[in-house]
């Protein structure tokens, strides 16, 4: 069934009471309502020049009839007039309640689309513009409207645009990638263009201007969407393109220190009719939290702090580098267990390695202001029976409570009062050390772990070459696979304890003392630790050995053999023998000379009172 309108249909009708009207043939110069077809509907007007009554009928040729589906109006208080005797007229006629017609101003109101509306799809040029206009966009194949702005339409589906607010002080180009500034007027947000050469704010490109956008004017940008006119030489067909370093576009994405902000794909490389798919992924993020599996293909720079949180810690590199004089072993957070207790915001965490002495150290948190710009939030050690502050303004950084520990919320605002965070820290006391996996294959010990680490039960760096077990916490020396690493150095200073193998360049004391002994003709004994140079005094043994000629023997008072003295030394005298002469010398000049004939011979003259035998 359905509704039918024709013209210039009219019948009479002599039916009484609030039937079905009986139509009895058309006047003359119209049609029968056998036009409309059986069963369908027509709109419909019944008179008889008094009462009348307006509505939708439903037309059936066996009988030609026209029953009355539905009372639009009529002079019964727009129920159906229930006839008298006597000829009506029946027509089809245009309800006004189903009119539709321009009003005064020139517009269509009240209009309902039923099922669908089709529009003129061979149109290639699109209309002139008009600001509200609906048509169907060829080049888009999609309907598109005019806005208030006179530059572009939009093609709904394909384009998604955001009204903006120019407040820079110059003209935005089409093209150029801009980001909010904060503030607004008329809630449309405040742009300007985009670098990644500044401020992470000011990398974060949120669209592209559509047109020209002037100083102290509204306009849009794209945010999702298609600029088929763009410059787009310096761009690569099929490549995405990036926020250029000093704004602009460019392929390449800019590197460290800038800040990248992905902006979409070129599809067209033209100086005037380049065109460009624009979609911004911002590459540059204040936070980031992965609940999953994530993978880098290229190389990772962390200019801040990298804090690995877990039970082990994996990387492939073949070398790692690591610029520090000092690298730290067992300083990650202590107090990693909170309990929360509250309704509002929970993001508050303990930081820090503690660095007391006392075991269960109980850290309190609560807030105690949640009415600020800032919330504020106090500390206790005992569960507030005592505070140690109050009133701490909230700051997203690490603030100090004490013995290493700090606290660290994300957000400074937003909690609520009387939500408490509550966490436990004791020293921590266990080996630690670095430890390396080894596999000898089929031969040796197979696959073990060798290392170093500060033993905590002997107070001693040890070193292992076999080690079965996971390396962690306590190591475990008696274990069946556990080894004692032998060490080789160049130089050892200091004590050394247990056994040593090779030879020492120096030593200033031996461990043992020795003892050196003389024995036989000649005896002694001295003790000697390195230490120091020692003296051996020995003793001779009396009649112990014989003597040869060349010996003088004593006997009693009687000395017998030969004695050879060279020089007889009598202090200012001395008394030679030379080549079988006797000489006498005062100070070592010679004075009296005596041969083996008797002559004797004097240096000086003779005196009469010397005597001479």
């Amino acid at each position: 069934m359905a509704l039918v309108i024709k013209d210039r249909v009219k019948e009479t009708s002599t039916t009484t009471g609030t039937g079905p009207y009986t139509l009895v043939g058309s006047e003359a110069g119209f049609q029968g309502f056998s036009t409309i077809g059986d069963g369908n509907t027509t709109y419909y007007t019944a008179t008889d020049n008094s009462d009348w009554e307006i509505g939708i009928g439903t037309y059936t040729a066996s009988g030609s009839t026209l029953a009355r589906t539905t009372i639009l109006s009529s002079s019964n208080s727009n129920n159906s007039v229930n006839w008298t005797a006597g000829e009506k007229f029946v027509f089809i006629t245009q309800p006004a309640s189903k009119a539709n017609f321009l009003d005064a101003d020139g517009f269509i109101t009240g209009t309902e689309v039923k099922t669908d509306l089709d529009f003129n799809t061979t149109i290639a040029n699109k209309p002139s513009y008009s600001e509200g206009k609906l048509f169907y966009d060829k080049f888009y194949g999609a309907l598109s409207f005019y806005n208030d702005e006179a530059d572009i339409s939009l093609p709904i589906g394909q384009t998604e645009y955001l009204r903006i607010f120019n407040n820079t002080g110059s003209t935005i180009t089409e093209g150029t990638p801009v980001y909010q500034t904060g503030g607004q007027t008329d809630h449309c947000p405040y742009v300007a263009p985009a670098v990644a050469n500044d401020t992470y704010l000011k990398s974060q490109a949120v669209g592209l201007a559509s047109h020209d956008i002037e100083t102290g004017t509204k306009g849009y940008i794209i945010v999702r969407g298609l600029i088929p006119t763009l410059d787009t030489s310096m761009l690569t067909v099929g490549s995405l393109f990036h926020l250029g370093v000093s704004g602009g576009l460019q392929t390449a994405a800019p590197t460290y220190p800038f800040f990248p902000t992905e902006l979409g794909i070129c599809l067209i490389v033209n100086a005037t009719a380049g065109c460009v798919y624009v979609n911004p992924v911002q590459q540059s993020i204040d936070a980031l939290r992965v609940v999953g599996n994530s993978h880098f293909d290229n190389d990772l720079t962390v200019v801040g702090d990298l804090v690995v949180q877990g039970t082990q810690t994996i990387t492939n590199s073949n070398n790692i580098s690591l610029s520090g004089a000092w690298n730290y072993f067992n300083n990650g957070d202590t107090i990693s267990d909170i309990t929360f207790t509250g309704t509002g915001l929970n993001d508050m965490i303990f930081t820090g390695h503690y660095t007391g002495t006392a075991s269960n150290r109980q850290f309190s948190v609560r807030i105690d202001d949640d009415s600020g710009v800032a919330d504020k939030f106090e500390w206790s050690l005992d569960n507030f029976n005592t505070t140690e502050a109050t009133n701490v303004t909230i700051t997203g950084e690490d603030q100090s409570l004490q013995d290493g520990i700090s606290v660290k919320f994300n957000a400074v605002d937003g909690h609520t009062d009387g939500n408490k965070w509550q966490g436990t820290a004791s020293p921590t006391n266990v080996d630690t050390g670095i430890a390396s996996n080894r596999n000898t294959g089929t031969t040796g010990v197979g696959f073990t772990h060798v290392g170093m680490y500060y033993d905590i039960n002997t107070d001693y760096w040890t070193f292992f070459n076999e080690y079965g077990p996971e390396p962690t916490g306590t190591i475990n020396t008696g274990d069946a696979t556990f080894s004692y690493g032998s060490i080789k150095v160049d130089t050892v200073f200091g004590d050394l304890t247990g056994a040593v193998t090779g030879n020492a360049t120096s030593a200033s004391q031996l461990e043992t003392a020795r003892v050196l002994s003389l024995s036989g003709d000649v005896t002694g004994t001295m003790s000697f630790n390195g230490t120091a140079n020692a003296d051996l005094v020995a003793t001779v043994v009396n009649d112990s050995h014989t003597h040869d000629t060349q010996y003088v023997q004593l006997a009693g008072d009687t000395m017998t053999g030969t004695l050879n003295v060279p020089t007889v030394d009598l202090g200012d005298w001395s008394i030679s023998e030379t080549s079988g002469v006797l000489e006498f010398s005062y100070q070592g000049t010679k004075r009296l000379s005596l041969d083996s004939t008797g002559s004797l011979k004097v240096s000086n003259q003779l005196q009469a009172d010397e005597t001479i035998t």
